[in-house]
């Protein structure tokens, strides 16, 4: 994967969320459980626009300039497209980390950090692999 753009942030956002006192089955965890399905089912469905209403704006930036496509056709298309798809495909049960404004969502197939923004839950990262004493590597991501 040649997505890197952010790993800073993917890796802040995983020490945070899961070395905080996380939260799992509040409403919180429910609501960004929620956020990152709908992500996912956007891009099974071949729904861009509603993929990149649901990412975080420097995230959706960043996937557009990673395929110099916008970020509709990015999460659809392409190498990142491809990757999500695939991962759509078999996300399986979720569970979710919830540390204040930060959330973590685990899928069998990925892992999705998110942010509250508004009354919301945004997708700052997708796609993601965990690498042991290093940062997440993101697909997709702020």
């Amino acid at each position: 994967m040649t997505r890197r753009h952010g790993a800073t942030l993917a890796a802040l956002t995983a020490t945070v969320v899961l070395a905080a006192s996380a939260c799992s089955g509040t409403p919180a965890s429910g609501a960004a459980v929620d956020a990152a399905t709908r992500f996912y089912a956007a891009v099974a469905d071949g729904d861009g626009a509603a993929a990149c209403a649901l990412l975080l704006p420097d995230a959706a930036e960043s996937a557009a300039a990673d395929e110099d496509a916008t970020c509709a056709e990015a999460v659809t298309s392409g190498e990142i497209g491809d990757e999500l798809s695939s991962r759509a495909g078999g996300l399986g049960e979720a569970s979710a980390h919830v540390a204040g404004r930060q959330a973590q969502v685990l899928f069998a197939a990925d892992t999705v950090f998110l942010t509250r923004s508004g009354s919301g839950w945004v997708v700052t990262a997708a796609g993601c692999d965990a690498r042991p004493g290093r940062p997440y590597d993101c697909e997709v991501q702020a």
